[in-house]
């Protein structure tokens, strides 16, 4: 496949599965079953792993690639099922062949009551927002059987005895296989005075952690979306979910102590990226750093998020000129067909939305948020109130708190603040506020240092988030 096809794929794929043109039944693995019995009734049938499932996923396979006579037999069958059918009905949906599309929304309409037409995203948002919908058993193997078709490994991924904190339901294809995105490893950092490959206003995620200073090109991370990296002494993973314009740094380790290496699954729940770790292959939540599959989820894993900053390029360097920064790979963006200029990737994929049921319009949908969470509460600050308000006291989970923007290079960073209260001296960049005791504190990356020594008001780790990313995993979210 050319490479400039292979990081357009998602795209293509996202808009063929959105719009009901296309199925990938036909493009992926060997075609179902055109067997029809009529005795069969809705017991329980034997897979091949020897786990009981309900009979109606049988059906399911014929109404995907079975001869017409079969598909209106099954889809007559299917219309009488119980309504937890309806959620493998959708899957199958999506990676039916356009000729099979017919019975299936016929069963699917049907049994619903419903008529959404041929769009697969408004059939797939009608399942995820009936939550009194049972999820049927044997679901799991389903759903790692149909995945395996674009790659043989999410059938281990999504095995019958796998652990599952999430609902399955909404877990969709994200257009490329397992690692299809190739996450980076342990890049080469340069000094900042040697980084010919920036511009000043090219953006950065930038990293302080052990008194080191590190900066990733943004322009870089949004075709990759992953990294493993150690700074100062301590291993991280930065995952940047570009469909929720999430990117979140985490500490990359077990509760041993022993590095976590992380990739792309390729698969997506409620529009927001999954990585995989290479040692178990669990899934893991981009925006809550929770195990949510495998392994890793029977353990009640969960990473810790670190501080990060993101930023314009000279303000990072200005701020730290001892700064490192990640130098891109040419090698690696032309084997993949990937252009590291600022903005390529978004152009690339503009347009591309999968479905999500969980919506609000007290935003809108693609407004750039501040994502706080502490404590279990979790609060909303859109870019454009701090663009305006520049300082915010608030309190949240109990822990009041300062927000500062920096509107020279649209960095936000929040700290906690004790009983105090803060105004700015002077104008932008932001360096350093004044308490109303007249004590002076330094914006520091890693907390509020007084200006006369003594103890740091810490850092509170945030990041920039779409309000509609945000949303659909917090509901209860406040919004500043």
């Amino acid at each position: 496949m050319p490479t400039n096809l292979l990081a357009r794929l998602p795209a293509l794929l996202a808009f063929l599965a959105l719009s009901g043109s296309a199925g990938l039944s036909a493009q992926f693995g060997e075609q179902l079953t055109e067997a029809d019995d009529p005795t069969l009734r809705l017991g329980d049938l034997p897979t091949a792993e020897g786990v009981a499932e309900p009979a109606f996923y049988d059906r399911v396979r014929r109404l995907m690639s079975g001869k017409p006579k079969a598909r209106k037999r099954a889809a007559r069958a299917l219309a009488r099922a119980d309504e937890s059918v309806l959620i493998p009905l959708v899957d199958a949906y999506f990676f039916s062949p356009n000729e099979a599309r017919p019975e299936l929304r016929q069963a699917l309409e049907e049994l619903s009551g419903k008529e959404f037409g041929s769009r697969y995203r408004d059939w797939f948002e009608y399942i995820g927002g009936r939550e009194d919908l049972e999820t049927p058993r044997g679901y799991v193997a389903w759903k790692g059987e149909l995945f395996s078709r674009i790659d043989p490994a999410y059938r281990r991924i999504l095995s019958p005895e796998t652990t599952v904190r999430l609902r399955l339901r909404e877990v969709q294809w994200g257009g490329v296989p397992l690692d299809g995105i190739p996450a980076i490893d342990d890049p080469e950092s340069v000094p900042a005075d040697t980084a010919r490959f920036m511009r000043d206003t090219d953006t950065v995620f930038g990293v302080s952690l052990g008194g080191e200073h590190r900066a990733y090109p943004v322009k870089v991370l949004s075709w990759h979306e992953l990294l493993n990296d150690t700074v100062g002494g301590q291993p991280i993973a930065l995952s940047f979910c570009t469909l929720c314009g999430s990117g979140i740094l985490y500490l990359a380790e077990d509760t041993s102590g022993s590095r976590i290496l992380f990739g792309t699954s390729g698969l997506l729940y409620r529009s927001n990226k999954l990585m995989f770790d290479h040692a178990t292959r669990s899934l893991w939540s981009n925006l809550t750093g929770e195990a949510v599959v495998g392994e890793r989820a029977a353990e009640g894993a969960r990473l810790e998020m670190l501080p990060m900053t993101l930023t314009r390029w000279d303000a990072w360097r200005q701020r730290h000129p001892d700064t490192t920064i990640m130098r891109p790979d040419p090698a690696a963006a032309q084997r993949s067909g990937y252009r590291y200029i600022e903005g390529a990737a978004d152009e690339a994929r503009a347009g591309v939305e999968f479905p999500v049921w969980r919506r609000s319009d007290a935003l809108e949908r693609n407004e750039r948020i501040y994502a706080l969470r502490i404590r279990g509460e979790a609060k909303a600050y859109p870019l454009g109130k701090l663009r305006e308000e520049i300082l915010i006291h608030d309190t949240l989970g109990g822990l009041p708190i300062v927000i500062i923007f920096d509107s020279a290079s649209g960095a936000v960073r929040a700290y906690e603040r004790g009983d105090r209260r803060f105004r700015i001296p002077g104008i932008a960049p932001v360096r350093q506020l004044r308490a109303e005791d007249g004590t002076v504190w330094r914006l520091a990356e890693e907390g509020l240092a007084p200006a006369g020594g003594g103890d740091l008001l810490p850092r509170v780790p945030g990041h920039v988030a779409f309000w509609f990313g945000w949303y659909a995993f917090y509901p209860e979210t406040g919004v500043y």
